[in-house]
Formats: structure tokens, C-alpha cells, sequence
């Protein structure tokens, strides 16, 4: 309810499709810029807004996949 009223109060179209999986991930990806990372040739992590190095968990399920982007919170 509360985004709704914020999208009608910039008048922006309020619509929804499920299946559009790409404005899924840049609506996630705008939302959480300051903890987003790509992945370096070392296998590590750096962050985009401010340089710095961060690792995905070893117990983390994408820690044996390597994702070139991450999104984190």
C-alpha cells in the first residue's frame, strides 16, 4: 500500500507482470546499488559505490557458483 501511494503521488503507472523477471532485477538492483559487487578475476569481491573488497560466504549457496554481479543486504 505503500509503494502504491508513492507511485501515484509522482504519478508513475502502477502495473505489475510477474513474469517480466528483467524489471524484477533492475527494480532489486536500483533499490540495493550501495550493496551491489562484481566479481574479480581473483575470485573475490568489490563493491560498486565505494571500492572495497567483500567475499560471499563459504557456507552460502552462491559460494560455489561465482555470479559475475552480486546484490547483498
Amino acid at each position: 500500500d505503500q509503494l502504491e501511494g508513492l507511485l501515484e503521488r509522482v504519478e508513475t503507472e502502477v502495473m505489475s507482470n510477474p513474469g517480466d523477471l528483467e524489471a524484477i532485477r533492475k527494480a532489486i538492483t536500483s533499490g540495493y546499488f550501495p550493496h551491489c559487487a562484481r566479481l574479480q578475476k581473483n575470485g573475490s569481491y568489490t563493491t560498486v559505490k565505494h571500492p572495497q573488497t567483500v567475499h560471499i560466504h563459504p557456507s552460502s549457496g552462491l559460494a560455489q557458483v561465482l555470479p559475475r554481479w552480486v546484490v547483498y543486504h
